[in-house]
């Protein structure tokens, strides 16, 4: 009995021992564990050179944040706060084809409200997104001009989403990287030609968040190619319930931009811890190295090469005609012109009479004789021919008048005679042919 009493109350003041330290362990332990931090949801990196922005979601908390971000050991200047803010720059695609007529409504009324909520210095466009997708408005910085051009959008056509978005991403060019802002609203299940990584892809690189308001059919494409940008996929059901479309602006609003030199070499770490007095959030990123920007629309080289087949054919075509007709053109036209312009026509004089007979040549002319030795030197002239003397009046008669001197020389036997004439001033010697039916008359004479 003894033992036992004995023994009770010692088990009692062991087990308060433990009670009272395990109290004692939890108390030490409490502030440590609430004290660690969050996982920080980086939602993208969005590169612009030198400068280098974290679009993180700080939904969580409701109080103003500070930021610290470090790499390699080393403290990073940087900065933090909304993406819906001064300087936001949006543009509004909407689906406007005929097969998304009877959503129309539902996404003229949810962008309209979304702008009306934005600050007062918001820019906007508003892009319709049926073929051909065109720029509604551009540039608007007030809300009047933008309600005007979503209440003048009516469906027609169909769709062209992908040149929508092409559009939709070259508006605001001067507007910080993380402050331009698409906002898709859309019945289609994807952007037809584009994978939703390519997307993603071109609108990070132009530091454009993307953010989708569709129906469930599009849902794991359009949040694939949001989140890839740091903006989101907000299902809107189907037939479109128009209080899921409030959470678009109470999504966007929490969303954040960590902003901080890009570090010298890439791809590089950083650590980033953001207290909001009510949370701590940490977390790390990778700053990827520069790429080439994607290009609009994800078109492989099978659709591209006939193309270029078809200009270099076109290109070796032109070039073979330009040559042919560059060989046959002189030549042709040559003819052509002389056919079309002839020359002036020599014309043609009644023959000569013969010296001799006194009869114009009726045949051929007579073949040309080697020149006749020189009377000086005994060569042949090689030099150009003398002078032709002006033929005389008469035979016997000069041109002033005066008679001449001939020698009529028997016809020789040989058909060829040499003679002289002597005319005041000029002796001129030279020899004839006597064609045979001459030599016969003179011989009949004689």
């Amino acid at each position: 009995m003894s033992s036992c009493t004995r023994t009770r109350p010692d088990r009692r003041r062991t087990r308060a021992a433990a009670l009272l330290l395990a109290v004692g362990t939890l108390l030490a332990v409490s502030p440590a564990a609430a004290a660690a931090p969050v996982p920080l949801p980086i939602t993208a990196v969005l590169v612009d050179g030198a400068q280098t922005s974290l679009v993180v979601d700080l939904s969580a908390s409701t109080r103003p944040a500070a930021v610290a971000v470090t790499h390699d050991g080393r403290p990073q200047q940087a900065t933090v706060e909304p993406v819906v803010a001064d300087g936001l720059a949006v543009t509004l695609v909407v689906d406007t084809s005929a097969d998304g007529a009877t959503a129309l409504p539902a996404w003229l009324s949810a962008a309209a409200r979304f702008i009306l909520e934005a600050p007062g210095t918001t820019r906007a466009a508003v892009i319709a997104g049926s073929a051909p997708a065109s720029v509604t408005a551009g540039g608007e910085r007030g809300r009047a001009g933008v309600i005007r051009a979503l209440t003048s959008l009516r469906p027609r056509g169909e769709r062209d989403t992908a040149a929508a978005l092409s559009l939709a991403e070259r508006q605001f060019p001067t507007a910080e990287t993380g402050r331009r802002v698409v906002v898709l609203y859309t019945t289609a299940a994807d952007a037809v030609g584009e994978r939703a990584d390519v997307l993603a892809g071109r609108f990070r690189a132009s530091g454009t968040i993307l953010v989708v308001v569709g129906t469930a059919a599009g849902g794991s494409y359009w949040a694939s190619a949001a989140a890839g940008t740091g903006g989101f996929f907000a299902p809107a059901g189907d037939p479109v319930v128009m209080p899921a479309l409030d959470q678009v602006t109470t999504t966007l609003r929490g969303r954040h931009l960590i902003r901080f030199p890009t570090p010298a070499s890439l791809p590089a770490t950083v650590s980033v811890r953001v207290d909001a007095g009510d949370l701590e959030l940490a977390g790390d990123a990778v700053v990827p190295a520069p790429v080439a920007r994607p290009p609009a629309g994800d078109r492989p080289w099978t659709a591209v090469v006939p193309g270029l087949v078809a200009i270099g054919l076109t290109v070796a075509i032109v070039a073979m005609l330009w040559w042919r007709r560059r060989r046959s053109g002189p030549a042709s036209s040559t003819a052509q012109d002389r056919r079309s312009h002839p020359g002036p026509q020599r014309a043609r004089h009644p023959a000569a009479p013969s010296a001799v007979t006194g009869q114009p040549h009726s045949g051929p002319p007579p073949a040309r004789q080697p020149a006749a030795p020189s009377a000086v030197t005994g060569q042949p002239h090689s030099g150009p021919p003398p002078a032709r003397q002006p033929a005389a009046p008469g035979p016997d008669v000069t041109a002033a008048g005066e008679p001449t001197a001939v020698h009529h020389l028997p016809a020789p036997s040989s058909g060829v005679v040499r003679g002289r004439a002597r005319v005041p001033g000029a002796v001129a010697r030279g020899r004839a042919k006597v064609p045979p039916g001459s030599r016969a008359e003179e011989q009949d004479r004689s």
